[in-house]
């Protein structure tokens, strides 16, 4: 059979990522139809990557990843690389967040909806994400506009 898709390492200077690339990972499972435990626990370590592995096994000391579940290692790896934080914290975040100079418009509205995800703003999420946008956008004569 052959595999279908692939999954490259975990890249640790990006630990904000994590999410992503165990949302992904579970699809790559899924599609290449890998339900037994010990075999996606096998996958896991062997596409996260020498810099992940070695992460796990800093986590896990003195036992080894090999000895834990697949939904036990993901669950570590997640408190260790998206830490909770306060929800003032991350509402700071996202307000404190500006369009970057060479970074477009619809690259910062990604960004910003990326941020609201996870800030419980409920029912004022499109205004917030439309007041972020005002102020934060590079462009006067568009913010002008948008005001």
């Amino acid at each position: 059979m052959s595999t279908i898709g692939s999954i490259g390492e975990f890249d640790v200077s990006n630990p904000i990522s994590w999410d992503n690339y165990a949302e992904q990972l579970k699809f790559f499972l899924e599609a290449n139809e890998i339900t037994n435990a010990e075999k996606k626990r096998a996958v896991l370590l062997a596409v996260c990557g020498i810099k992940t592995l070695g992460v796990l096994h800093s986590l896990l000391a003195p036992e080894s990843p090999s000895t834990k579940s697949y939904d036990y290692l993901i669950k570590v790896l997640k408190e260790h690389f998206t830490p909770t934080s306060s929800e003032t914290y991350r509402r700071f975040q996202f307000h404190k967040r500006l369009q970057h100079n060479n970074e477009t418009v619809s690259s910062y509205v990604t960004e910003l909806r990326r941020l609201a995800e996870e800030y419980n703003f409920g029912a004022t999420l499109t205004e917030r994400l439309r007041d972020q946008l005002v102020c934060g956008i590079k462009d006067e004569a568009l913010q002008r506009r948008l005001l």
